[in-house]
Parts: structure tokens; sequence; C-alpha cells
């Protein structure tokens, strides 16, 4: 019956084109956008309740809903592949995706105000596109007021301090507006996947005196997959948001809900023999609530809060090939986020002042440890002052922020043995302490030169002891971050950017090739500590051609990716990623082609072990759409066909059981109908 339905709905949307009218909607421009910038997105607008530095915003991309429709990704983590700076590795297992950020580091997610705990990379491939605004990608955790330095929740890794922050907001209705959406798609001789959504919303009221708005969503895919891969995956959503303004107080609030199935893929060895352990997450759950607002003072005076709690629950199944084991671990996490801030200006002068308390609790085995029991917090605050000076040519900042982590209690393993003994005694860990500098520089109309600094100290090398063979003390990991880059406007088309990183970490914390077994009958490595040090440049050029065409396109070469004495790069990371966008409107139409390049690689660590001699990266990943809009009555159904993985290469970026292949081309129309 669900098939049924859901055949149906498809089959109706396929057809709302062909009885359209023949008169088509004006085509966007490529320098338009068909998307008003919300003014509490508006990166240098007060109420912007993620406002960072204006020496931070130099390195931050925004993709709004215009350029993640013209990527038309498969799900979030598809689409930051595409991002300047980041490279997405999958593999396989309880923690699927791995986002590293200029070579690695740790990196906080941020939906709507709410924190998200380690868990996110679970959490987040089940959020529908059709419920997302706009990502903002900051490519440095330089910004300090947006979050925690360190991680949150239970941590058992020296992760050390966030080396940026991806924020994701959800979608806020512009006038009475709604769609109805579906998709069709096919990969190879997979079952083929499909889904449908429904999203509906509307305001009310002036938005200069009384206004709100209110919105919902539901959505449901199913991505199933045949026994010799085991990389199926469904989810059903539903979201809630609204929002309400009264002369200088405006508030937000938003609930989501998903539960679906999440299966880990099955490795292949490099003799070409199907590892035979099949994991799955069924149900995999999130509920995300958070509200958020601002009192605007003045003009120059704005007090901004959030509020968000999430819940996450997983049961775990390891079940073999021949049947014979299947056993069910229930794991629970809830995260809840208190967060004030106040920006004030004084002529050429602006004050930010903010904190965060988060508190984090949860039980149960998780992805690298038999069983966890721990209930911590993290209470922070962060201070920047930025100056204008030379008629607002030069801007200067300067920021502190102080992070400190409590724990009520810690338990790794059902003993407590793998807890480190100060840890369960409701005590203070050692606070992480940040300090950031900032310069931005307008040279001139067409020219613009930034500059940031970090020193960051940990604190601590988290709440659960780190096992090392040789059974010697890990230290808290210290890091320094310098960048600098230069913005050139030469013309509409053809405005490049160049950035130049150098990150230098002290103690970094490592796996070894050597592991040992718990009392569970669970195998984990060793971790060892060694100095690090990543460098690198990122070269993007963007424009407008026309008014009909606008691309994008980055190049982010790793020169030094180094640990130890050895040097990762091309070894266990790739040396140059390539990302490329090029849109064009011709007509009724869009035609949208996107690509990212990975150099190859022949390493990866894992709880399994390190793995030599395999081949990983070396990719060249194209992805097609066009789409027509037409009209039908006060109707617009819109008809998209699209192609990803052109080129059919089923590539692979981590080895631990075997490798973990792409699906390869994956065919799919998709059709929708805005009212």
């Amino acid at each position: 019956m669900k098939k049924s339905v859901t055949l149906c709905a498809t089959a109706i949307l396929a057809q709302l084109p062909l009885m359209a009218e023949e008169t088509y909607l004006a085509p966007v421009t490529a320098n338009e956008s068909a998307y008003a910038v919300r003014e509490d997105t508006a990166i240098t607008s007060p109420t912007n309740l993620y406002r960072v530095e204006q020496s931070a915003a130099f390195g931050t991309e925004v993709l709004d809903k215009e350029e993640i429709e013209a990527y038309a990704p498969k799900d979030i983590f598809d689409l930051l592949n595409k991002a300047t700076g980041l490279d997405l590795t999958y593999q396989g297992r309880k923690s699927p995706y791995f986002v590293n950020m200029r070579g690695g580091g740790s990196i906080t997610y941020i939906v709507d105000g709410a924190i998200l705990p380690s868990s996110s990379n679970r959490i987040l491939q089940k959020i529908p596109m059709i419920a997302i605004d706009s990502i903002e990608i900051v490519r440095t955790s330089t910004a300090l007021s947006l979050a925690p330095s360190i991680d949150i929740g239970a941590s058992n890794s020296g992760s050390g301090v966030n080396i940026g922050f991806i924020i994701i907001r959800t979608k806020h209705p512009k006038t009475t507006e709604g769609m109805i959406s579906a998709y069709y798609e096919q990969a190879g001789s997979h079952p083929a996947a499909n889904a449908q959504s429904l999203y509906a919303g509307t305001r009310f009221g002036d938005a200069s005196e009384y206004g709100g708005y209110i919105g919902g969503m539901l959505s449901r895919y199913d991505r199933p997959s045949k026994d010799s891969w085991f990389d199926g995956s469904d989810a059903d959503s539903g979201m809630v948001n609204g929002g309400v303004n009264y002369g200088k107080f405006s508030m937000n609030l938003m609930a989501y809900s998903d539960s679906g199935r999440f299966e880990m893929q099955r490795g292949v060895k490099v003799d070409g023999t199907i590892d035979t352990a099949k994991w799955y997450y069924d149900p995999i759950k999130t509920k995300i609530l958070s509200l958020d607002g601002n009192v605007l003072w003045s003009e120059n005076q704005v007090t901004l809060f959030s509020v968000s709690k999430i819940s996450y629950e997983q049961d775990e199944f390891n079940e073999y090939f021949d049947k014979n084991t299947s056993a069910k671990k229930h794991y629970e996490e809830n995260t809840q986020t208190y967060s004030l801030r106040h920006n004030a200006r004084f002529g050429d002068t602006a004050l930010f002042l903010g904190g965060q308390y988060t508190t984090s609790d949860g039980f149960g085995p998780n992805t690298n440890k038999g069983y966890r029991d721990f209930e911590t917090s993290v209470m922070g605050f962060s201070a920047t002052i930025e100056q204008t000076l030379l008629e607002g040519d030069l801007v200067l900042d300067a920021g502190y922020r102080r992070d400190v982590k409590h724990i009520d209690h810690s338990t790794a393993a059902k003993n407590e043995a793998q807890a480190t003994p100060d840890a369960n005694k409701n005590v203070n860990l050692a606070p992480a302490n940040v300090l950031a500098l900032g310069a931005l520089y307008h040279l001139g109309d067409n020219y613009t030169l930034n500059a940031r600094y970090l020193f960051g100290d940990e604190g601590t090398s988290g709440d659960f002891d780190l096992e090392t063979e040789d059974n010697s003390t890990l230290d808290a990991e210290r890091q320094q971050r310098f960048e600098v880059g230069i913005k050139a406007a030469f013309a509409e088309y053809f405005v490049p950017t160049l950035t130049y990183f150098d990150i230098t970490i002290d103690n970094e914390k490592s796996a070894t090739d050597a592991t040992y077994t718990d009392t569970d009958g669970n195998e984990y490595y060793y971790y060892t500590q060694q100095d690090s040090h990543r460098q690198g440049i990122e070269l993007s050029v963007e424009g407008t051609i026309a008014k009909s065409t606008r691309y994008k396109l980055s190049w982010t070469n790793m020169m030094v990716n180094e640990s130890g004495d050895k040097d990762s790069v091309g070894i266990s990371s790739p040396r140059n990623t390539y990302t490329a966008l090029v849109s064009h409107v011709w007509e009724a139409y869009r035609f949208n082609a996107s690509l990212k390049h990975a150099d190859g690689y022949s390493s990866s660590t894992s709880a399994m072990g390190v793995s030599t001699d395999v081949n990983l990266g070396d990719y060249t990943r194209i992805d097609l759409n066009a789409a027509r809009d037409f009209r039908f009555g006060d109707l617009v159904a819109t008809t998209k066909l699209y192609v990803r993985n052109l080129s059919d290469d089923q590539y692979a970026t981590r080895y631990t059981t075997g490798y973990y292949y792409d699906r390869g081309r994956t065919l799919g129309a998709e059709v929708s109908l805005a009212f």
C-alpha cells in the first residue's frame, strides 16, 4: 500500500507539466537570486545569531537555497563535499561520514541554534533538503562566539580546539507558499529510490510592527540496497516552525523529528571478497527543539538568545551473513544548549559578549566504546572587540574565549575501568582558553586583504583515558593557526580569492596500528600523541557572464599535513581537491553542472588498524541537472532531470573492513508543484 501511494503521487506530479499552459515563468538571471536574503541571516546583520567578526566573515562560505538547488545534492553531506576546503570520507561503519576541513580537525554543527552532539554525522544525513534554507561554512573557529571551542558531551579522544563551524538554517516562508515534490532515481543494479516531500507556510501581520510566520514540512524517502552492498536507508521526518515579531522583540521556534533505518555498507576486501558482517541502525531517531530570538534595543544595541534540546537514540544490530548472531544494542543521548549574547556598537567600536551552557547525558554502547553512561556540561563565555579605522577601510578585532568542562559522572566501561578517576568525582576539568586576532583591510574599491591568528589551549584530553601501548600519560593539545587572504574584484565575471593557512598542533592525538580488547570482547586501537602541522592554500574564482551564466571554481592544495615525522599528503589524505559549479539560464530552462575531484592516497586508519597500499580517492565526480518551470493557473510545476556521478566512478575514500565504494552513476527525475 505504501509503495502504491508513493508511485501514485509521483505519477500525478509528473503529469502536471504536460497539462501546463504554454507560457512559462520568466527565468532568473544568473546575477539575481530568487530568494530574498533574510535579515537574520545577513552575515553582518546585528540580529544574526551567528554574526562573526568581519575578518572571520572573509573566510565564510554561504550556500543559499538557490545554490543548493543548483547542486541537487542527495543529502547534506553530498552538498558539503562540494564546498571549498571540505572533503568527505565515507567509512561505512558506525560513524559513517567524516568531513575534513583543510586537511582534518573537529567541526561543530549547529541547526537553528541547536549545537549537535558527536552523533551529528548520523543525524544530518536524514534531514531532507526541502527543510533547509541555507548552510553557512565558517572555515575557521577563530570566530569565538558561535559555540564552545571544545567538544560537548562525552569524549574519548583529544580532539582539541574545534577547527570550524557548519551552521544550518531551516526554511522560513517568505509569503503564503507551499511545495509538494517527489523524486525517483536509480543507480546501476540497485533497487530504485524514491522520496516525497510537502512544505507549506504563511506570514501574517506587518514585519515592521507586529507580524510573524508559521510553516510545516513532511518528508519521507526510501533508498533500498541489494544485499551484497547493504547500504540502504530510509526515514520519515517532520518539522514545524514559527516566529513572531513585536516592536523591538522577535522570536523563532522550530521543532523537528525523524525516524528511520541506516545500513552500514559491507566492505569489499582487497581480494574481492565481501565482509560478512551486516551492521545497521533500526530505528535511528532524532528530535530537535530550538527557540531563539532577540531584543533590538536600538540600532546599535541588540541582545540575542537561544535555547535548544536534542534527543537522539539508536538501536544497533550486528547481524552476520550466516544469520547466527543478532544482538540489539540501545544507545540514547540528550543535549541541551542555552546561549546568550549581546552586540553593542559605540561609534567605530563594536563589542560582542556572550556565552553558552551545554549539558549532555547518554547511556548505552555507542560507536567506539562497549558501554557509556555519562553526564557532562560545558560552560563558556567569549568577548570580542572590533575597531573600525580609516573611514571603514581597516577593521581590527581581538577576542578571548574560555570553556570549562564539568563531569558529573563519566563511565566508559561497565566496571568504570576506562574512565579517568578524577572524572568521576563531580569535578571541573582543566579549562580551554582561546585567543584570536583579526584584521581586514579594503585596499581601494577592488581589493580586500585579510589575516587571522588563533592560539588555543585545549586544557584537557577528555573525560576518558586514552589507552597507550606503554601506559604513558597523554598531554593536552595546544594549537596555533594563522591565515592570510586576498580578494580581488577585477570584474563581475572574475572575482578571485586566495587564502594561505597554517595550523600547528602540539600533542595531537592519533591512533596507532596496535589494538587491544576490552572486557566485552570489543577491539580498539591504542593512541599516541605527536606534534602535527597542516599548511595549504585555497584559491576560488567566481563570477557572472552575460547575466545568464554563473560559475564558481575552487582549488585546495595541502602542501603539508605532517604528524610527527610523517607527512600524510598523498598517503592518507589527498594533496589536491577541486570543485566547480556552472549554472546557465536559457529562456525557461536552467542547466547546472558541478564537479568534485580528489587526488589519490593509499592508507587509512580505523579501529581495525592501519590499512596500507590501498587505492583511495583519485576520483572525478560530475553531476548534471536540467530543469524547466511551467505555469498551471496559479501553480508552478517544475520538472528536473539529473545525473550524479556521470562517469560512473565507483571510488572509495576509506578502507576498514574493506573498500566502501560509491554506488556510481545515478539517474533521476524530480517533479515539484509550488503554490
